[in-house]
């Protein structure tokens, strides 16, 4: 996949080093096409772990199409070979589901395996899912996913991108709780349902309270509500982010009221600096409109004028008409001039 001789597609990536921007669309487009791909990651491994050419492909396809500054602990690359990884995990799974047939023998099956496929990895593939390992993790995987209550409207667009652009619009920080909200609810303003609003109605009751809850933290309403993060994954701020990225290795200790006095303090200047910036701009506007009034201003004094020397025109021709007059040329041709 790599491009040579053309530019690459600049990327942008918020604190949390998450892509953002409509450029943050095509490298997840691109990661999932990678990720898809059993010809660079083999089909035939029980774990993502076990693939060996994840820094193979991130090299030579990911960082020829785009560019971007790597941070110094790695975090971006992380995310993206994670990235990779669950579009490799998640196609797997519905491979298997379309193509593998029960009732079918093991050479059927092996026939009818989905193309571009080895037929003896999907031999190794099809006998480890047969496994009963296997098909307790898969009993267990399925299980989870239907206890899934809050389900959200955001479509494929990610977190990163909504609270990004939801910020932009409103010149100001949207904490994860305001976004929760928003994202689980339907285009009519009501709840997906009846948990989604009840969990929303929580969280605007602690924002209500305490402003400094809209703020991103261990205390914040999101936190205040569902409870301890994962180690793996943190509420409400979409793919990537750990709790330890975010608050620091102590993240699951208790709070550090130092560490989070100074967090508040961060988000509280970013926000002031947004606000700055919208003052700013609103300056811009108000200026830009005055002109533009002004101007307004000053087309319709030109047509006043105009119009007045008009009357005048048609004054002075009826006068000389009713002295039964002839112009003078001089003066006709004046009154062409102006017209």
């Amino acid at each position: 996949m790599a491009r040579p001789n053309v530019r690459k597609i600049v990327l942008r990536f918020n604190n949390a080093k998450q892509a953002i921007g409509d450029e943050a669309g095509l490298l997840s487009g691109v990661l999932g096409l990678l990720g898809s791909d059993y010809g660079k990651f083999p089909i035939c491994r029980k774990s993502w772990h076990q693939i060996t050419t994840k820094d193979k492909v991130y090299n030579e396809c990911v960082k020829q199409i785009f560019h971007f500054d790597e941070d110094s602990e790695g975090i971006i690359k992380k995310n993206m070979l994670k990235s990779m990884g669950k579009a490799w995990k998640e196609t797997r799974l519905r491979l298997y589901d379309r193509f593998y047939e029960p009732t079918f023998t093991t050479d059927q099956n092996l026939e009818n395996r989905p193309p571009g496929i080895d037929r003896e990895h999907w031999r190794w593939f099809l006998d480890y899912r047969a496994e009963p390992e296997t098909k307790e993790k898969c009993r267990k995987n399925a299980e989870n996913r239907s206890k899934q209550k809050y389900t959200h409207t955001g479509g494929s667009k990610s977190f990163a991108r909504r609270m990004e652009e939801e910020s932009e619009e409103q010149g100001r920080i949207v904490g994860r709780g305001e976004l929760w909200i928003k994202v689980h609810k339907k285009k009519d303003g009501s709840y997906m349902n009846d948990e989604a609003r009840a969990i929303g109605e929580r969280i605007e009751e602690i924002e209500q309270q305490d402003e400094s809850a809209r703020m991103l933290s261990q205390n914040d309403s999101i936190a205040q509500v569902f409870g301890k993060e994962k180690p793996s994954r943190v509420r409400g701020m979409g793919f990537g982010p750990t709790p330890s990225q975010l608050f620091g290795p102590n993240s699951h200790a208790p709070i550090n009221g130092v560490q989070l006095e100074e967090t508040q303090r961060r988000l509280f200047e970013l926000q002031a600096e947004l606000e700055g910036e919208k003052l700013k701009r609103k300056a811009m506007e108000d200026e830009a409109a005055a002109e533009k009034k002004k101007m307004k201003v000053m087309e319709d004094e030109a047509a006043a004028e105009k119009k007045k020397m008009k009357a005048m025109e048609s004054a002075l021709v009826y006068l000389f008409q009713r002295q039964g007059v002839e112009l003078p040329p001089d003066i006709a041709a004046g009154m062409s001039f102006m017209e």
